[in-house]
């Protein structure tokens, strides 16, 4: 099964916010879809292929983002992809680029968008994505994630958050013994990171509560399905995007200082790639974007 990347930004959106940073060396071909594709397609129509060379293309396109291998340029509004092809369906105006003589933009901005999901350290490794997305978790209970209040009360604090949407809950007390649970009964927390469910929904039909096997102190299983997470894939929050575009700034500028130095003096030029009272040794890039994702980071 192919892997999507995420991406919080595209070519066009790095560009558009004026950064200073020097990019043309980042940048071979870069284009557009001129049309939309399914996954698996062989062929790209893009609005230009002026530039295009043989080797990797990145299509950024939020939670679906990945890389192919482009062949050829048949015209000049067609690129050829390297068999498997597309791995999604991409709609049209996604940004499509390759390499330039010096690195990547579309790379730099997918190693941004990647740190900036293990910083904000929501869901799990493997799947850290801030877009919201159907997932399917599984949770010891009791523990951290899964628990029952003292008033019999089941709470679920889930990987991502906020939480839009719970399709399924269950728990299993022994293997092959699963109790659904009814997810019209549930409530969520205003920030959307708990889900709740009242006593009485865990006694379907009357029976009693609490079902076998199922207490506070002994030991199950809680399974939940549900879409969760605080951006829309088609509608990045601009806080998000602009820690983005700090984190891709202060990639970039490492070019300037490789070796990460405070102070860098070369004639008349001076470069203090931090401030000398910072122990964290952050750049001012890095302090703005942490800054911007504490609300989507979970500190615990």
């Amino acid at each position: 099964m192919a892997t999507s990347l995420s991406a919080y930004l595209d070519v066009g959106d790095y560009l558009r916010a004026a950064t200073n940073q020097e990019t043309a060396s980042l940048l071979g071909l870069n284009t557009t879809l001129a049309a939309g594709v399914v996954a698996g397609a062989l062929t790209l129509s893009v609005t230009s292929s002026v530039g295009w060379a043989a080797g990797p293309v990145w299509l950024l396109d939020g939670p679906w983002a990945e890389r192919a291998q482009v062949t050829g340029a048949p015209d000049g509004a067609t690129l050829s992809l390297a068999a498997p092809g597309a791995a999604f369906a991409h709609g049209t105006g996604v940004s499509v680029s390759q390499a330039g003589t010096a690195g990547a933009l579309a790379e730099t901005i997918l190693r941004a968008s990647g740190w900036i999901e293990n910083y904000c350290r929501q869901g799990a490794p493997g799947d850290r994505a801030l877009f919201a997305l159907p997932r399917t978790e599984r949770w010891r209970l009791p523990g951290p994630r899964a628990w029952l209040e003292p008033d019999g009360a089941l709470a679920v604090r889930v990987g991502h958050f906020p939480v839009q949407a719970v399709t399924a809950l269950s728990v299993e007390t022994s293997p092959g013994a699963a109790l659904a649970l009814d997810v019209t009964q549930i409530e969520l927390a205003s920030d959307g990171r708990l889900i709740e469910l009242p006593p009485a929904a865990l006694s379907p039909g009357g029976a009693l509560y609490p079902p076998p096997g199922l207490s506070r102190g002994g030991r199950g299983w809680l399974s939940v399905s549900y879409t969760g997470g605080p951006v829309t894939p088609d509608a990045t929050p601009y806080d998000l995007r602009q820690a983005c575009v700090w984190v891709v700034s202060d990639l970039l500028a490492q070019r300037r200082n490789p070796t990460g130095a405070a102070s860098v003096r070369m004639g008349s030029f001076e470069l203090q790639a931090r401030p000398r009272t910072d122990p964290s040794g952050d750049s001012l890039l890095m302090i703005q974007a942490k800054a911007a994702l504490q609300s989507y980071r979970v500190e615990w």
